[in-house]
């Protein structure tokens, strides 16, 4: 049993791996949530994290929002932003219950604290929270038994030429967490690409007669524009969550990275030592191979257990 805090921006992707985590209780146990800003404000993303939970009936898992800004340069919301909340094409019950009155950071603090044994952090958003968690708290950096973030690229991009979504909108916070000294497990994006949802799979969730599998296959018809199979439907959170329940689907290595603040053109690329060139022990293990198939059939099993 992996006890853990999920920080999140939900997000169809994220709706997800909450769905993951709380189908599989016997691998994985959320203590805590918190939520950061990314295409939509702290609050929307907050209440849609408590809208999917409620939905998956865990109205006892406390959900606080985190940082509203990343820590050095400001982020801009999308123009559109107001046009969807993040969790469209379905509809979601109201929130059954109150949100923490705890910031992020210090219900994050306040978890690891009344721990038993070192928890693991999941990360499927912006790393800001837990960037700021890290430089608050060095007390409770043994605390935490390992970080696994959906964050970084070596050979792709999804916002710049080679440079990852999740890293790109606070580079800074994703430098202090690679570079902290605890252990992390990179879910890079060169391995989502490969996190691919086909058309049939949705009629699958479709096929599955419960509310919470109807939602996904309403939030994936929402989300993908299975048109064009030359330009396949990926999800790129869930895929945290899944490794925590099943590594196995995982393949990848450990090298010493860093990341890039201050290049024009790469502000928030992941650099990897590949060739050992600068003779650093290695600071992260990532992964970049994903089984596709195990993939698709947790998902649905997941779904099924609803």
């Amino acid at each position: 049993m992996i006890k853990m805090i999920l920080d999140c921006d939900p997000g169809h992707e994220d709706f997800f791996g909450l769905m993951l985590a709380l189908a599989n209780t016997d691998k994985v146990e959320i203590k805590a949530v918190s939520t950061t800003v990314a295409y939509q404000t702290v609050e929307n993303v907050q209440k849609n994290a408590m809208k999917a939970l409620t939905l998956l009936g865990r109205t006892d898992i406390p959900v606080a929002h985190g940082a509203a800004k990343p820590l050095i340069e400001p982020f801009g919301l999308a123009d559109n932003w107001r046009e969807f909340t993040g969790l469209d094409g379905t509809e979601f019950p109201e929130p059954g219950f109150e949100p923490s009155e705890l910031a992020g950071i210090d219900l994050m603090a306040k978890t690891l604290r009344e721990a038993d044994e070192p928890m693991v952090i999941g990360i499927s958003g912006p790393v800001t929270n837990v960037a700021l968690l890290l430089a608050a708290h060095p007390e409770l950096h043994s605390k935490i038994e390992k970080i696994v973030l959906m964050g970084g690229a070596i050979n792709t991009g999804n916002r710049y030429p080679g440079v990852e979504y999740n890293f790109s909108i606070d580079p800074e916070a994703a430098k202090i967490i690679v570079n902290s000294g605890v252990p992390v497990v990179m879910i890079t994006r060169d391995l989502t690409e490969q996190g691919v949802i086909s058309s049939e799979t949705v009629a699958k969730m479709r096929a599955i007669e419960n509310p919470v599998a109807q939602a996904a296959a309403d939030l994936m018809e929402n989300y993908g524009d299975f048109s064009n199979p030359d330009v396949p439907v990926v999800l790129n959170d869930p895929e945290v969550i899944a490794y925590l329940i099943d590594p196995s689907m995982f393949a990848g290595k450990a090298y010493y990275v860093d990341v890039e603040t201050q290049g024009q053109l790469t502000r928030g690329r992941l650099v990897v030592d590949q060739h050992d060139m600068t003779g650093k022990p290695a600071n992260a293990e990532l992964m970049t191979t994903l089984d596709n198939d195990k993939f698709v059939a947790l998902i649905l099993d997941s779904l099924a257990k609803y």
